[in-house]
């Protein structure tokens, strides 16, 4: 059985197949946004697929591109701010 989590990953690694590799971020964001497939953008589904898009996003971003604050769980907020 599998996860939501598990679920959003492999959906967003079929979308990753088909997109190109020098696509920029943003747009790259956007297709990862268009392609949640999970009905409401609420409860568990939605947090883990918006998980398992931070992942699969953090791996395109520079070193001097910020993740946008809204963008960040509540953890990793904190955390940030911790370590400023």
């Amino acid at each position: 059985m599998s996860t939501w989590h598990d679920m959003a990953v492999a959906r967003i690694r079929e979308l990753d197949a088909t997109l190109p590799a020098d696509m920029p971020i943003k747009e790259r964001r956007k297709a990862v946004q268009a392609a949640y497939s999970f009905g409401p953008r609420k409860y568990w589904p939605y947090k883990a697929w918006c998980k398992a898009q931070r992942e699969y996003l953090n791996r395109f971003l520079k070193s001097d591109d910020a993740v946008p604050e809204k963008h960040l769980s509540p953890l990793e907020r904190m955390m940030k701010r911790a370590g400023q």
